[in-house]
C-alpha cells in the first residue's frame, strides 16, 4: 500500500497545480495499471496482440487512461476518487490476509484462459493474472480483489476523451506475411529493434502507418518484418 504520507503528497501536488516532474524531479508514476492478455479478445490474422493498449493506467498525478482495441481515453481523477480508489485497494489487501495475493485468480469455475493481468507498481506490488470470465456489472457481489479488478476492467468517468498519444512503441518481428510489403523509409533499422523487440519512436513517424493491433508488412533489404505501434502510456518503465 503506498503511505498514506508518500500519497497526499502527490495529491497535494496536483491540487495545487505543481507538476509531480519539479515536485520530486520525475514525471508521474504509474501507480494501478490492468492490461489485457490475448485472450481477452478476438483478432485477426493481418493483426497483433503486441499493439493493444492497456486497458487502465492510473497515474500518481490523478491521470487515468482507458484503452480499448487500438483506441485510448484519457481523464482525470480529483483526489476524492483516488482516495476511494485507494481505500478499496486498502480492502483487497486486507481481504488476502496474511498469504497476500495470488499470483493467479480463477474467477468463476476458473474455466477458461488468462484473460487480464493486475498490477500494483507502487508501494508494496502486487501482480496478478486474471482467470475466467468476469461477470458483467450488476451480477452477483464479488470479493474484493476480482470485484476491483472488474471495476477497472469497465472503468468509465465523465472525464474521459479521446487521447492523441505523443509517442508510440513500435515493435518488429521477422515475419512474412501475403501480399506485398512497404519500404521501411523513415523507420528506424528493423533489425536493430528487432534485437531488442521494441523502441519508442515519435507520434510523427507514425502518421503513414496504422496503429494498434493493426500489422503493417514492411521490406528491409532482403527481410521481411511486421511492424506495430502500441500507444505509449505516460509513465512507462
Amino acid at each position: 500500500m503506498i503511505s498514506k504520507r508518500w500519497f497526499g503528497v502527490a495529491l497535494l501536488a496536483a491540487n495545487l497545480g505543481a507538476s509531480w516532474a519539479s515536485a520530486q524531479d520525475a514525471p508521474p508514476a504509474q501507480w494501478l495499471r490492468l492490461d489485457p492478455l490475448p485472450a481477452e479478445m478476438t483478432l485477426n490474422s493481418r493483426e497483433s496482440f503486441d499493439g493493444v493498449p492497456p486497458r487502465f493506467v492510473l497515474l500518481t498525478d490523478g491521470s487515468v487512461f482507458v484503452g480499448g482495441r487500438r483506441e485510448v481515453l484519457r481523464g482525470f481523477l480529483d483526489r476524492t476518487e483516488m482516495q476511494a480508489l485507494s481505500t478499496r485497494l486498502d480492502l483487497v489487501r486486507k481481504s488476502l490476509g496474511s498469504a497476500g495475493a495470488p499470483t493467479t485468480l480463477k474467477i468463476g469455475d476458473g474455466e477458461g484462459p488468462a484473460i487480464f493481468r493486475f498490477s500494483v507498481l507502487l508501494g508494496v506490488p502486487m501482480q496478478v493474472v486474471v482467470m475466467g470470465k468476469l461477470p458483467p456489472p450488476g451480477a452477483p457481489a464479488l470479493l474484493p480483489l476480482p470485484d476491483f479488478v472488474r471495476h477497472l476492467a469497465g472503468f468509465r468517468h465523465p472525464s474521459l476523451k479521446p487521447w492523441d498519444p505523443a509517442e508510440f512503441t513500435m515493435i518488429v518481428r521477422e515475419k512474412t506475411m501475403p501480399g506485398g510489403c512497404r519500404p521501411a523509409r523513415g523507420l528506424p533499422a528493423l533489425s536493430q529493434v528487432m534485437s531488442s523487440g521494441e523502441t519508442r519512436v515519435s507520434e510523427t513517424l507514425t502518421r503513414s502507418f496504422p496503429t494498434g493491433p493493426d500489422m503493417s508488412h514492411v521490406c528491409e533489404a532482403s527481410k521481411r518484418f511486421t511492424v506495430v505501434f502500441r500507444p505509449f502510456i505516460p509513465g512507462e518503465r
